[in-house]
């Protein structure tokens, strides 16, 4: 339940060594040779009209010579006000590509930053439209080759698949990282689906950046105006997307659900320590173009940032990308392995803050051939063993409290964010452990718990976490699922659970890649809840699960005498670690009272810190603060509170924008109250409150 995983990449982002070129590791592979480098120059605004009269605000950033020697040009796309947000990102960006031959341009999305008009969603189609333009208008420029590449992360590499999907003649290949196809799936509303807390979280701070006020330098006294219309114009956000529980209309309208559409090649990069990890063997698996992957350590981050480390000269292979596809030069990146990443020898909780032990290992193709799966039976002993076992059914905990040790969904402050040591909630949930490994095994890909259950109430979820049990005794988690057990097999549709029959449902886990050691053992922790991030079914259940029936299969891959020597360079923690947040955040998840009836609660807060940007003469700050609570006598306590606060100032202009979401439960429906004030200089100008009553639709 972190505030958005977006909000935290901007003001962590490191800078990059633009020194360090070096040529790829493999033998096999020619010297690559970057281009010459090149003067940079800064356009620090231009409008681009949009064909319905809108003008979009973009900050360009080009060789000097560009238009006696035009270069392919690299659209990122975002709403994190160019201006302030990201400025320091931005250049760090520019400061590596532009010089190596590449035009960077920064666009706001419509009704964010100074760009006009109004948004008053995520991905709305109104932006959506916009892309098409957007890239040909940039293709057409004096400075351009005629070829546009987007780059992103998290929300711009979503709406860079968006854009891969739309068949733009111009947009010949996308970098997305931390991102997703699929927003319903893998983004922040729900996990497997099931509703989760992270919707209120992101829905809060998404308001927030919808209705941030445009900077009186770039549009004038017509700021004011701006700003009361984004904020007349917003709706109550979280409250309209509880409406679309399933997969609908507006789910179809924002996924890429047929990857054939999409013809330009893609790089695609997640983390294990991230939620939207399972983009990258899926695309991988599902794209027919000229495709790549890579999966590092890290939490939502770019593989430079990586925090966990180890980090990545990504300068290097981002720039080697760009340099095939806009550029045209065959420098032998294509020719190597489809996917890179790395498995991790222990957990976040073990190392943090050092790197992360592990090696990079590559496959030629996804999914890899040689990697299988090995079926293990969940037996009435509570085991976990190969051989088949009697059926016989075993309760499932239906404990609400269970989860604490997975606190967040994405993790972007390691020290406090990632998942624990896991025996608190083990102790509490049905285990099954193996006996211990005679060797060590390497689990890559996504484990798929084949589940066969009786339940006594319509709705019912799951939880399945996959730990390693060290010879200590310590319970390591190695990846987890969770299953809302009413919806069909792509939440189109839920039919409620006959009371008392045997159903079956697969459980993905995410994507791991993960070592385990000789004389370890595995261990599956199953529970009904994964609170703080999973809201709870509308009634208590008594859910069974039929042991001999259920097994588990886990991807193993095979032992090589040999892997291929990674293509850039590995940065140690040597080399710098992220820095710290002036202010820290502070996250916990405390308790109250015995396991049975205690209550939890999860806690986190950062006060609004001002930061100064000198290039534009204006100090800018956010803040947030967060609190959710769960009784365990009562199904329906879950209560979530997110406050998320922005700041903005220079000389005489002061302006302060607030927003505030509360979600709580019955049987029957989700109650939302929703909240937006705006302010300048001390005025409050706006302020709008809802309250919604929205119908559980299988939830």
């Amino acid at each position: 339940m972190a505030p958005s995983r977006r909000e935290f990449i901007g003001s962590t982002a490191s800078a990059v060594a633009v020194a360090g070129w070096h040529r790829p590791a493999w033998s096999a592979t020619p010297v690559w040779a970057p281009p010459p480098v090149r003067k940079l120059k800064v356009i620090e605004n231009t409008w681009i009209p949009m064909p319905d009269g809108i003008e979009l605000a973009a900050r360009i950033f080009m060789p000097e010579d560009a238009e006696a020697a035009p270069v392919g040009a690299i659209l990122e796309m975002l709403p994190y006000r160019k201006r302030v947000g990201y400025r320091r990102s931005d250049d760090r960006t520019a400061a590596w590509l532009v010089p190596r031959g590449f035009a960077l341009v920064r666009v706001d999305v419509r009704g964010t930053g100074e760009s006009g008009g109004i948004i008053v969603n995520e991905y709305d189609l109104p932006e959506q439209a916009d892309v098409a333009p957007l890239v040909r208008w940039i293709s057409r420029q004096p400075w351009c080759n005629g070829k546009v590449g987007i780059r992103g992360i998290s929300y711009g590499s979503i709406n860079a698949f968006q854009a891969a999907a739309k068949g733009i003649p111009e947009l010949k290949a996308i970098v997305a990282a931390m991102g997703t196809e699929n927003g319903y799936t893998d983004d922040v509303h729900t996990l497997g689906g099931c509703v989760i807390n992270e919707k209120v979280v992101w829905g809060t701070i998404w308001k927030q950046t919808m209705i941030d006020p445009p900077d009186p330098e770039l549009v004038g006294d017509r700021w004011r105006g701006m700003w009361l219309e984004r904020l007349q114009a917003q709706q109550p956000l979280v409250s309209e997307w509880m409406r679309h529980q399933l997969v609908d209309q507006y789910w179809r309208d924002r996924i890429v659900s047929d990857l054939s559409k999409v013809k330009c090649a893609v790089y695609v990069v997640g983390g294990l320590e991230d939620s939207y990890i399972n983009t990258v063997p899926r695309t991988l698996e599902r794209l027919g173009g000229p495709r790549k992957g890579l999966v590092g350590p890290w939490g939502h981050h770019w593989p430079h940032e990586g925090d966990p480390g180890p980090r990545l000269d990504w300068a290097v292979e981002e720039t080697r990308w760009w340099d095939r596809w806009l550029n045209g030069n065959d420098n032998g990146i294509m020719d190597e392995p489809m996917l890179r990443s790395f498995i991790a020898d222990a957990t976040v909780a073990q190392r943090h803050p050092a790197d992360i032990p592990g090696r990079w290992v590559a496959e030629q193709r996804w999914p890899a051939p040689s990697i299988a799966a090995r079926r293990l039976h969940l037996t009435p002993g509570k085991a976990l063993q190969a051989a088949a076992a009697p059926r016989t059914r075993i309760a499932v905990p239906s404990a609400l409290t269970i989860g604490g040790c997975i606190p967040v969904l994405s993790p972007t402050d390691m020290s406090s964010m990632a998942p624990t040591e896991q025996s608190d909630d083990d102790k509490l949930s049905l285990v099954f452990d193996s006996e211990p490994l005679n060797a060590d095994i390497d689990i890559v890909g996504r484990p798929t718990l084949r589940l066969v259950f009786v339940a006594d109430k319509p709705i019912a979820k799951l939880a399945v976490r996959l730990n390693e049990i060290a010879a200590d005794g310590r319970s390591w988690l190695l990846t987890y699922g969770v299953r809302n057990l009413a919806h069909n097999a792509d939440h189109t549709a839920w039919t409620p659970i006959v009371a008392g029959a045997e159903q079956t449902q697969d459980i993905l886990l995410n994507f791991t890649s993960r070592r385990v050691r000789k004389g370890s053992r595995l261990r599956l922790s199953v529970s009904q809840s994964q609170w703080p991030i999973v809201w709870p079914a509308p009634e208590q259940v008594s859910l069974q699960l039929v042991a001999g029936a259920t097994a588990i299969d886990i991807p193993i891959r095979p032992a090589r005498a040999r892997e291929p020597d990674m293509p850039v360079e590995v940065l140690s923690d040597k080399s710098g670690k992220m820095p710290a947040p002036a202010d820290p955040t502070k996250r916990r998840v405390t308790y109250e009272g015995p396991a049975g009836p205690r209550r939890a609660k999860f806690g986190a807060a950062r006060t609004v810190e001002m930061r100064t940007y000198d290039a534009v003469a204006m100090r800018h700050g956010k803040g947030f603060s967060a609190e959710a609570t769960i009784d365990e006598s009562d199904i329906n306590s879950y209560r979530i509170a997110f406050t998320s606060e922005n700041a903005s100032e220079r000389e005489g202009w002061k302006v302060a924008a607030k927003v505030a979401t509360t979600m709580t439960s019955t049987p029957t429906h989700f109650v939302v109250e929703e909240r937006i004030e705006g302010w300048h200089n001390g005025e409050r100008i706006h302020e709008a409150r809802w309250t919604n009553r929205i119908r559980r639709d299988g939830n």
